[in-house]
């Protein structure tokens, strides 16, 4: 379950991240500003940034690696649709839904990644989620680049955001656990016991003269 984890987040990063064809696709067509280029730079991270603030429902799935799938699928045919995109606000608003279903693709990977690692394994896989989360994205950008140099920015989008989604449907045949998966159950929180009526500790009138007498 942990490869098919990493090998959705790999699917995603190294053939659907578009981050380095904005210049050209900024340039070819929506104008060339700095300011375009810098909201299709900022769409991404504000997408993101939207997927972190509704991240609630997240922790209520059980079938975290089935949700990643899907997220993974989302992010794919929106930067396919990217890809195409001629109108500007429609590119940016593209780019703020990939953004969000990448930042809900992290939560659901780091989520199986502490649910799935032996305390005696957990340093190293960290240490590859790590890897996979920062440094495997800089490999996406150079693929992108090197896809748009030998054809077109628009069809390097395009055709990475397809191969993404083929390939999180070729992992999910492969890795038959990613439907079967379901994160354990946390404890239910014991309420605590109710406090001792005050009633019961009155005393009752006489009781003491009783007591004495």
């Amino acid at each position: 379950m942990l490869t098919a984890a990493f090998l959705l987040d790999i699917d995603a990063t190294v053939f659907g991240l578009p981050v380095a064809l904005f210049p050209a696709l900024n340039a070819e067509r929506f104008g060339g500003s700095p300011q375009t280029l810098g909201l299709l730079s900022t769409a991404l991270a504000a997408g993101g940034l939207l997927g972190s603030v509704l991240s609630g429902p997240a922790g209520r799935v059980s079938a975290r690696a089935r949700a990643m799938l899907v997220t993974v699928v989302i992010w794919g045919a929106a930067i396919t649709g990217f890809g195409f995109a001629r109108i500007f606000w429609l590119a940016l608003l593209l780019l703020v839904v990939a953004g969000a279903a990448d930042t809900t693709t992290v939560i659901f990977r780091g989520s199986i990644v502490q649910h799935i690692t032996p305390d005696r394994l957990r340093g190293r896989v960290s240490a590859v989620d790590y890897i996979v989360g920062a440094g495997i994205p800089r490999f996406g950008n150079f693929e992108a680049g090197a896809v748009a140099a030998v054809t077109s920015p628009g069809f390097s989008a395009v055709s990475g955001g397809v191969v993404t989604v083929a390939g999180a449907l070729l992992i999910r045949l492969a890795f038959p656990a990613v439907a079967r998966y379901r994160s354990p159950a946390e404890p239910a929180v014991p309420s605590p016991d109710p406090e001792p009526s005050s009633a019961a500790h009155a005393e009752v009138p006489g009781e003491e003269q009783q007591a004495t007498s």
